[in-house]
């Protein structure tokens, strides 16, 4: 049976969490509930979790007069609950500050250790803390980091260095053999330029300078470098190294936002090259979340949209719905009004008052409906055709398309409806039970699908539907 495994990068816990990990967290949710229908919840895992080690974690810590591990406990469960409030269905939540992680990160280093790709040498360059990195001149504008708006560091010690750079060739061989390894498309070309410039990583620190983190193996002045140490996580997940479900090794997918690529389509990939793991089956890159007025979030520029706020107001299906039917591959705005205007169109109007006519008519006119094995066959043979759509859609990551193809279903219902009236009082018994049955097939279609997006509601519609009771599921929003 084939497997499939989907992980969330790893947010970084020095902050509650934002409208960035509500994008992203929420569009993977969405393809593993899909995908657990799909291949059965025993054959797919969903791996979520929070970044704990690193110097930005030790310096907040310090500063506000905390244990790092009393800092990162705090930020972690405040993740865990953003999870909860948003029904995010992980399989399991990874922390980088478990004891069981250092055995993980210390015998991946010694695989890549042992194949020859980790030396040590002096290292002098320009580090930017915010993004945890070393930054050459051509990544900075007007010498500052374009993402946390400071200039680097200089910085200058003796470290431990990972040989990207010899998996340069055999990465972007993999890249031009695995046309769906980058999702989407237009991703590729960025992600094969910073692959043609891969140079070796330093992968260390010294512990003096940064004593919160994962021990090199044989040599405890040194701390494991934030990014080789994090990323291991996404093999830890899966039981490595005392039990890897290699199944799931096998066929791992990856989501992350833009600014994330290289690492997760370049550092990544080559560290699994070295370990002896085969790489990424795919990276989904997510556009960005932008505040209302199309520009980047910042609390400088006053754009900041709380997902806890938003919760609180319209509850999580809305935001849910909202996301999953406006946010792609593209950057994209965050508006309040497009939320309310979707889902008072598309789940009130459309699929909702659907719903509701249906089981009321099929009462008022005494009539069955649910019987799906005596639908109409080019009704049948229509739904089916964009329930098979939209499926692959979800498939390959696109559930923007996915709820587009599911709300025009929902509007052939609406229009079917219409034209054949069975509410007239001359409609003979037999014709209108033939023409709300046939509704009934599809919408229980639509709740189907519409189950990995809003899945608390998707089941209430399918209740409603098999026991003929009128429910109104989508309150329009004022």
């Amino acid at each position: 049976m084939e497997k499939f495994y989907l992980t969330t990068t790893l947010p970084y816990v020095n902050a509650e969490p934002h409208m960035g990990h509500t994008l992203e967290f929420i569009q993977a949710d969405i393809i593993v509930r899909y995908m657990r229908k799909k291949l059965g919840n025993e054959n797919v895992f969903f791996n979520v979790g929070a970044d704990e080690n690193g110097s930005k974690i030790y310096n907040k810590a310090i500063e506000i007069n905390k244990t790092p591990q009393d800092f990162v406990d705090i930020y972690s469960n405040k993740l865990k609950e953003f999870c909860s409030y948003f029904n995010i269905s992980y399989d399991n939540f990874y922390r980088t500050s478990n004891e069981s992680h250092i055995k993980v990160v210390q015998e991946f280093w010694k695989r890549s250790l042992n194949n020859g790709d980790i030396y040590k040498k002096k290292y002098e360059g320009l580090y930017c803390v915010g993004c945890e990195s070393f930054k050459i001149e051509k990544d900075l504008v007007n010498g500052k980091c374009p993402d946390h708006d400071k200039e680097p560091i200089f910085y200058s010690e003796e470290n431990y260095f990972f040989k990207l750079s010899k998996y340069r060739e055999k990465l972007l061989k993999y890249i031009d053999n695995n046309k769906s390894f980058i999702i989407p498309s237009a991703k590729e070309l960025e992600l094969k330029n910073f692959v043609k410039d891969m140079d070796d990583i330093s992968i260390s620190r010294l512990k003096i300078n940064l004593p919160w983190g994962v021990d090199v193996l044989n040599d405890p002045s040194q701390v494991v470098y934030v990014w080789f140490d994090a990323l291991s996580n996404y093999i830890g997940a899966i039981g490595f190294p005392d039990d890897l479900n290699y199944e799931y090794a096998d066929n791992m997918y990856q989501i992350c936002g833009p600014d994330n690529l290289r690492f997760q389509g370049g550092i990544w990939q080559g560290m699994l090259m070295s370990a002896g793991f085969k790489n990424s089956k795919s990276i989904v890159v997510h556009g960005m979340i932008l505040g209302p007025d199309g520009v980047k979030m910042s609390k400088t520029l006053g754009n900041v949209v709380s997902p806890f706020e938003q919760l609180d107001k319209y509850g999580y299906e809305a935001i849910r719905f909202y996301i999953a039917s406006s946010f792609g591959f593209m950057d994209s705005p965050y508006k309040e009004d497009d939320l309310v205007n979707i889902y008072n169109s598309l789940l009130a109007d459309n699929f909702g008052n659907l719903l509701n006519r249906v089981i009321h008519l099929s009462n008022a006119k005494e009539v069955n409906i649910n019987d799906f094995d005596n639908v109409e066959d080019n009704f049948k043979i229509k739904v089916d055709e964009v329930f098979i759509d939209a499926g692959v859609h979800f498939e390959n990551f696109r559930i923007m398309e996915a709820v587009k193809l599911i709300n025009e279903l929902a509007t052939f219902g609406n229009v079917y409806i219409q034209e054949n009236k069975p509410w007239e009082k001359d409609k003979a018994k037999e014709d209108v039970q033939k023409v709300l049955n046939n509704l009934s097939y599809l919408l229980y279609s639509v709740s189907d699908l519409y189950e990995a997006i809003i899945p608390e509601s998707a089941k209430k519609a399918k209740e409603a539907l098999k026991n003929r009771e009128k429910i109104i599921l989508f309150k329009k929003i004022i």
